[in-house]
Order: structure tokens, then C-alpha cells, then sequence
């Protein structure tokens, strides 16, 4: 009989990737999702790997799970042994640290409470394993100036974002959770290229590229492909190594080079018009009196500026050691990615 497995966040990025490989794994997958949920994206994002997209997408059972609702967690675990924590809410607005907190922190610590409570002890539970994809914006220490590794633990600044805080507060439930007797391990993958979902996280890069971006700022940061952070996930489940947490990145970029590779791809050309941090303040002024004026969120905020001009660099040495893994260069999933694009534009999906 083979395991069943829970994942949240499955109409994103990162969860319907997770489905997937568990899917052609021939494993039993109970994907969570809200009412309103879009399932289209999933099939969507199947297509890109496989032609038996019905076949697949017909396996899945689907519960509704509000991760704010201890009853409606309490209902999708049962019969659940595995369970990957794919869903978050990404924000850098102050705004919305309020739901930030609601969902990552708080909804973490409902899930996790919820396993605690399944696990198999004797009685009813069946929770054996449990993965918690994380943020590298957890791994968080202003004053060190070398290469970030697991062993470098959260030092509050100020400066951090509410994203980065809620990240890291959920983080530590879940550390509270493996106290408690919860077998589970934590992630932290670095930008993850995926794609399909062209309107949110990375799949706006490519949007942005294709229209000839002519600017760019002198910061970078760490690459991922999504099926290679699928992969490590689904290693780390299976080889039950727990009460640990893995970066997951291939390497870093200055933004600049991203920018080019696409849109040299696109065929366009590359950026040249450097914004600096002066002009990146004054465009937030502005940004801020536009938002005022029409109601819409604001694009540029300090944090965003910090994160354009910033230069952190990861190390990937743990995860690489423990799984014997090697990740998949960027330059190659940028290439893939974009073709895909032009497909998804030809076929008017776009």
C-alpha cells in the first residue's frame, strides 16, 4: 500500500510541482486547496513534463483546507502518514504583516500542532514525516560577511521584512514541533525558477524580459530550480533524515545577468541602464505618492531596495554532502523556462 502524503499549497509554484513528482512516484496524494482555487494551473504546470496530464491530475484527491481552521486541518490529515507544507503568503507591504502573521506563522503552528497531535503513538495518528518549506530570508545575520550557511541563526536587525519575520516565526514552530516528538525537516530554497505561473513569483521575470527591460540594479541573489528542490524534499522525506534544515540554491546571480541571459533568449537586448540606490529612493517617493493618489500597492519599498542592491552569498555544501545532490546550473533552466514562455504565448495562455 503506498503512502499517503498532504501537501498545502498546491496551486502554487512550488506545491503542484511537489504533486507531481509524488504522482509519478506512485504515491497516494491528498492536495489541499481553498474553494475558490484555480485547478486549471496545476494541469497547466503538469503539461510541461508529462502527456498523461489526465491520467495524473485524476489520482489527486482534493480536500478543502483553510490553514487558519484547526477543524478543517484536523480533516484533511486523516489518513495522512507524510505531509509537505508547500503554502505561504508572500508579501513585502507593511501593510499586510497582519495576514503575514495569520497565515505563516499561525497557520504553521496549527498544521504543526495538528501533527503533534497524529502522531503515531499507539493511538489513531499516522504522521510520520513532515517538510517545511522555509524562506533564505530566515537565515538572517547582518553582521557576518561570509557565506551563509545553516549554522548562521537569525540576529534582528531592524531592517528585516515582515515576510522574513513571519518566515522565521513559522520556522520556529516547527522547531518546537520536532521538540514535541514531530519528525520533520525545513527548507530553504533560494529564488525558485519554475515555469508557468508567469503572473506571480518568478514567472514575472520573464514577463518583464520579454517587453526589452532597459534598466537594472547592482545587487543579486540566489537561484533554484523548482524540480530540483522537489527532488531534495522528496529525498530528505524518504531517507527520514529530520531535525535538520537544508539551503537549497545552485549559486548566485547579479540580476543583471539574469536579466540578460533572458532576454538575449527573447531575443532583446540586455539591460543597460543601471539604477542606483539614489534614483531607487526617489522612485520610492514617488511610488509612495502614486500609491496614495490610485489605492494600488506600492512597488518600491525599503526592503525591496535593500533586496535590489544587496549581495548575499549561500552555501549549498550541506544539502549537497547529505543527498549526494547536484543542482541543475541556471543558465539551463533560465533556456528551458523561456521556451516554454513562447509556447504558452503562441498558444495564447499568455
Amino acid at each position: 500500500m503506498t503512502s499517503v502524503n498532504l501537501i498545502t499549497g498546491t496551486t502554487g509554484l512550488l506545491g503542484s510541482h511537489v504533486v507531481l513528482k509524488l504522482l509519478q512516484q506512485g504515491k497516494t496524494v491528498v492536495a489541499a486547496k481553498q474553494s475558490s482555487s484555480d485547478l486549471s494551473k496545476i494541469k497547466h504546470c503538469f503539461s510541461y513534463y508529462t502527456k498523461d496530464v489526465e491520467t495524473l491530475f485524476n489520482k489527486i484527491k482534493w480536500v478543502d483546507l483553510d490553514i487558519t481552521d484547526v477543524y478543517s486541518i484536523e480533516e484533511a490529515l486523516k489518513g495522512v502518514e507524510h505531509v509537505y507544507h508547500c503554502a505561504g503568503f508572500v508579501s513585502f507591504l507593511e501593510k499586510d504583516f497582519p495576514k503575514l502573521t495569520l497565515l505563516n506563522e499561525t497557520g504553521t503552528a496549527n498544521l504543526v500542532n495538528a501533527c503533534v497531535a497524529n502522531l503515531p503513538d499507539g493511538k489513531a495518528g499516522k504522521i510520520t514525516s513532515f517538510c517545511h518549506v522555509s524562506s533564505l530570508s530566515t537565515i538572517n545575520n547582518a553582521d557576518y560577511e561570509g557565506e551563509l550557511s545553516e549554522r548562521i541563526f537569525w540576529k534582528t536587525s531592524g531592517k528585516e521584512s515582515s515576510y522574513a519575520i513571519s518566515k522565521y516565526n513559522a520556522e520556529r514552530e516547527v522547531w518546537r514541533g520536532i521538540e514535541e516528538g514531530l519528525n520533520a525537516v525545513i527548507v530553504n530554497p533560494g529564488f525558485i525558477l519554475a515555469p508557468g505561473f508567469w503572473k506571480q513569483s518568478s514567472g514575472k521575470i520573464f514577463s518583464f524580459c520579454k517587453k526589452g527591460n532597459m534598466f537594472y540594479t547592482d545587487g543579486s541573489t540566489a537561484y533554484v530550480d523548482v524540480n530540483d528542490v522537489v527532488e531534495v524534499m522528496v529525498q530528505l522525506m524518504d531517507k527520514q533524515i529530520f531535525n535538520e534544515r537544508f539551503i537549497l540554491v545552485e549559486n548566485s546571480y547579479t540580476f543583471k545577468d539574469i536579466f540578460t541571459q533572458i532576454q538575449k533568449k527573447f531575443g532583446k537586448p540586455a539591460p543597460f541602464f543601471k539604477s542606483g540606490k539614489f534614483l531607487l529612493q526617489l522612485g520610492r517617493m514617488a511610488d509612495g505618492i502614486l500609491s496614495k493618489i490610485t489605492g494600488k500597492d506600492r512597488v518600491l519599498t525599503s526592503n525591496t531596495i535593500r533586496t535590489a542592491v544587496g549581495h548575499k552569498k549561500y552555501s549549498n555544501s550541506k544539502v549537497k554532502s547529505a543527498l549526494s545532490f547536484s543542482f541543475k546550473p541556471v543558465n539551463e533552466v533560465l533556456n528551458g523556462i523561456c521556451e516554454h514562455f513562447e509556447n504558452d504565448l503562441k498558444s495564447g495562455r499568455i
